[in-house]
């Protein structure tokens, strides 16, 4: 599925198979969402809409299309509105999911290829598997007191997927610790952070 045949450079395997797992996570029921609201909420984002349907809450669609049009407008009440309408867990799912998609979506851009088909979603309802014991801490969400990668912590198999992705696009959260870490082949630290920071300032995501 993920082959980026048509990729004018070649694509890390890990890569590849990062972005089969996120495939792979999108078919399944979530947390709070199952398969088929996650499958309408993802295709309407990527069609440029609003999802409005009767199985997706109004808030809960407006907070996925902006995350995924314009990062940079995502505010508090954006956060918070999707939040009071359909719970905190429904709004971390959410924002997992949209930042995975994303991710992928954007790699794929940069590199002038074809979108890959969103997966059909998996029968069963939602799992249920909310953490507890989380909080705001002059965050949108509640989450633990970690840096970004627990910033979906409050849904865990989302965040797991969440975390996975982190070596293989950046890198790991042991990584991160080593000023002189370097992919082989690939780029080294510095290059890393140029390349990280650049997109940031671009995309307006500042932490």
């Amino acid at each position: 599925m993920f082959d980026f045949a048509q990729s004018p450079v070649p694509v890390r395997e890990d890569l590849k198979n990062t972005y089969q797992r996120i495939w792979n996570h999108f078919a399944e029921p979530g947390p709070v969402l199952d398969a088929a609201q996650r499958s309408t909420l993802l295709a309407s984002v990527r069609a440029g809409a609003v999802a409005t349907t009767n199985v997706i809450p109004p808030a809960l669609g407006r907070l996925a299309s902006t995350l995924y049009t314009d990062p940079a407008a995502v505010s508090e009440s954006t956060v918070r509105n999707a939040a009071e309408e359909t719970g905190d867990a429904a709004a971390a799912e959410t924002v997992g999911l949209v930042a995975l998609l994303s991710a992928v979506d954007g790699a794929h851009r940069a590199l002038g290829v074809d979108l890959v088909a969103l997966p059909e979603p998996l029968p069963g309802p939602a799992t249920g598997n909310i953490a507890t014991g989380l909080k705001r801490r002059r965050t949108h969400l509640p989450m633990p007191p970690d840096a970004i990668p627990g910033a979906i912590d409050l849904v865990p198999e989302v965040a797991a997927v969440y975390r996975d992705s982190f070596g293989p696009q950046y890198m790991t959260e042991q990584d991160m610790a080593l000023s002189d870490f370097e992919r082989s082949p690939g780029l080294n630290r510095a290059q890393i952070e140029l390349v990280s920071s650049r997109t940031s300032l671009i995309n307006e995501c500042f932490y």
